[in-house]
């Protein structure tokens, strides 16, 4: 195995290990089995830090069949270790059931918690679509009731955007401006008037694009078929947290799919799992809970006018799409600014020269690998290999640094939370840029999830 999917092994096995808020003894006798199967050293665990659940999901997913099954049955003993399966373990366990035992279309998906303070809530199953399907749709407003009630008793809240805009459209429209203004007092009657229309008619095409791409940059959910997304639990990396999605594709067969996450999630547990309350609504009642809390909360939140974070080696340039800018730099210092976002991933790019000298072939290992990596990068970006500038000299290197820094602070005005963007230096002396993983994409043909790149995850993974 690579160092990345060491890596990523770690991650899933702390995150396992840490679910219930309890670690026993024979969780860690796992683990030590673990660390030696797997050789899963210090390195590899502190690197674990910097990547999300779902980034170490999806670079699992690469593996052969026989290493995935080989994982899961440890996944699974590590999850029953104390002889029981609480809602978070359930949780992450049929994320990892999906993804890496087949038999479904499943992927995970994570992005960082807003500042603004809407909480995502794990027990929300959201319906989400790109285009409006007929069929499914069909099928779902037929056994809406049944649906409900049967994701109520597994635990969760289903949220099914046409019902829930049907629930406020025939709110009163006096009751819906009284609890409104009462919400959020900054907003004038027009204000008000616009967001009614606006929950009052929405799809659920038009919640994904609007709300859940737009205002929380889950950008994957564009152009997605119909599925069933749900927020699986968190990851935290140094101060940031990030939320991480499982989303199951659902066919024709809608029921039958339905039938089988609840019956997989619920035979998981062999510990009690909660029975969610049924909202009560009337013509003078105004739900302000559950599902319906959340959907008002992000309507309501205000859009983040971020970008995703393209690297264009077709075109060799890197673009901020959203705002319709690019990296005004030349390609050695694009090369130098990709490098350290894929450095990030493990923490930053470390130069740090060692205080002890037998430690000095060590470090100049990891350089002539960390110069390899910004020559292939170099090259992506169309310069030739025997020509790359020598950026672990620091007089070749700072201007450079200074160059892109400049670069981005003349898009400060377009670009929000432009710190995110910048290279940062870190107490310990480490280059790293803070934007999620997930915002970071490369073009083919078609922006694509670097992480989903053959190309950048030959480079990752090194």
């Amino acid at each position: 195995m690579n160092k990345l999917e060491r890596i990523s092994i770690s991650r899933i096995v702390s995150d396992l290990i840490k679910a219930d808020s309890v670690i026993d003894s024979r969780e860690m006798e796992l683990f030590e089995l673990i660390k030696d199967a797997y050789r899963l050293n210090k390195e590899c665990l502190s690197d674990a830090r910097y990547i999300t659940f779902s980034d170490a999901v999806n670079t699992l997913c690469l593996l052969d069949k026989d290493s995935k099954e080989g994982l899961m049955d440890l996944f699974k003993k590590i999850t029953l270790a104390d002889g029981m399966c609480n809602k978070d373990e359930a949780l992450l366990m049929i994320a990892l059931e999906y993804c890496l035992e087949g038999g479904h279309e499943a992927d995970m998906i994570h992005i960082q918690v807003p500042q603004q303070g809407l909480q995502l809530d794990n027990s929300q199953v959201i319906y989400v679509e790109a285009d409006y399907d007929d069929p499914i749709n069909d099928i779902i407003k037929k056994n809406y009731q049944q649906i409900e009630n049967a994701m109520r008793l597994a635990g969760f809240n289903f949220a099914y955007i046409p019902q829930i805009s049907e629930t406020y459209r025939t709110t009163p429209p006096v009751l819906f401006n009284e609890v409104m203004s009462f919400l959020t007092p900054n907003l004038d009657e027009t204000e008000l008037s616009m967001i009614q229309n606006k929950i009052s008619s929405m799809t659920t095409a038009q919640f994904c694009k609007e709300q859940l791409c737009k205002k929380l940059h889950i950008g994957c959910l564009t152009d997605t078929q119909p599925a069933l997304l749900m927020k699986i639990g968190e990851t935290i990396s140094e101060s940031t947290i990030y939320a991480n999605f499982l989303r199951i594709v659902i066919g024709k067969n809608v029921l039958d799919d339905i039938k089988q996450f609840m019956y997989r999630f619920t035979s998981m547990m062999n510990s009690e799992y909660s029975i969610l309350r049924n909202i009560y609504n009337s013509s003078d009642r105004f739900i302000y809970s559950g599902v319906y809390k959340q959907i008002m909360d992000l309507c309501l939140m205000r859009e983040n006018s971020m970008s995703i974070v393209l690297l264009d080696t077709m075109q060799q340039k890197i673009r901020f799409p959203e705002i319709n800018e690019e990296l005004k730099v030349s390609r050695s210092e694009k090369a130098l600014y990709a490098l350290i976002l894929v450095e990030s991933i493990t923490g930053g790019m470390n130069l740090n020269a060692p205080t002890l000298a037998k430690q000095l072939p060590l470090h100049q290992k990891k350089m002539d690998k960390l110069f390899t990596k910004y020559k292939k990068i170099y090259h992506y970006f169309g310069g030739e290999i025997d020509q790359t500038p020598d950026i672990l000299d620091y007089t070749i290197r700072n201007p450079k640094l200074a160059k892109i820094k400049k670069n981005l602070m003349s898009l400060s005005n377009k670009l929000s939370n432009i710190d995110d963007y910048m290279i940062q230096r870190t107490q310990e002396g480490l280059y790293r840029i803070n934007i999620d993983s997930s915002m970071i994409y490369c073009s083919g043909n078609d922006p694509t999830p670097w992480m989903q790149s053959d190309r950048w995850r030959d480079i990752l993974s090194m």
